[in-house]
């Protein structure tokens, strides 16, 4: 009699495990006495290794929002600086706009008339700026009369047509300053003095002779 028991029981064994077979293979789907504790562990292992990386997506996903949001909270400030910066300009302007042109009193401004006064010439003797005695005296009683006058006074050089360009130009140079020396020496205001040369460039207007080229002439401008 047990026999025949144990024959049943092996046989229904035999047939459920071979209804089992023909199911899906899937340890979550199947039932729990047909696979081994070790099948069902792997299968909540996965389902716990999904539940994380979804969690940890979401996580990520949660991140980059925030971070996006931040991002357009910062532009949203600086387009609204922007904005205080383009209606404060507009304010002006249109203060700007609003303010009456002033008026100022129009000044009538003349060219001032300059005028050149020859006072004196001064000769020298062919390629020196010494001045010689005659010529002295008469820078004597040139600067006496010079002493009050009023405006600037100007003392040009020059000198004959013969030699270089640069010589004679220094050779007049030499001589103003000799002249202009004189004159401070004999009680002529310095700063009232304004020196310049103009070396052989000029001789011709001067006259044609050498002797009447070689001169320094002073100027009261007024």
């Amino acid at each position: 009699m047990k026999k025949i028991a144990l024959a049943l029981s092996l046989l229904s064994g035999v047939v459920f495990a071979q209804e089992a077979k023909t199911q899906s293979l899937d340890p979550c789907g199947s039932p729990k006495e047909v696979y081994s504790k070790y099948l069902l562990d792997k299968c909540y292992e996965g389902y716990f290794k999904a539940i994380m990386e979804s969690k940890k997506n979401a996580e990520e996903a949660l991140r980059i929002a925030n971070e996006a949001n931040r991002k357009v909270g910062d532009l949203e400030k600086r387009v609204g600086a922007l904005e205080k910066i383009s209606e404060d300009h507009e304010r002006r302007i249109k203060a700007l706009e609003g303010r009456k042109p002033e008026v100022r009193p129009q000044l009538e401004v003349r060219a001032r008339e300059w005028r050149a006064e020859e006072v004196g010439t001064i000769y020298f003797d062919s390629n020196s700026f010494n001045l010689k005695r005659s010529e002295a005296k008469k820078l004597d009683e040139l600067a006496s009369r010079l002493k009050d006058a009023e405006g600037e006074i100007l003392v040009v050089g020059f000198t004959d047509k013969r030699g270089s360009s640069k010589y004679n130009f220094n050779l007049s140079m030499w001589r103003a300053q000799m002249v202009a020396s004189h004159l401070v020496h004999k009680g002529v205001d310095v700063g009232k003095i304004r020196i310049t040369s103009y070396g052989k460039e000029m001789a011709d207007l001067l006259g044609k002779k050498y002797s009447e080229q070689r001169v320094v002439k002073i100027f009261v401008i007024r």
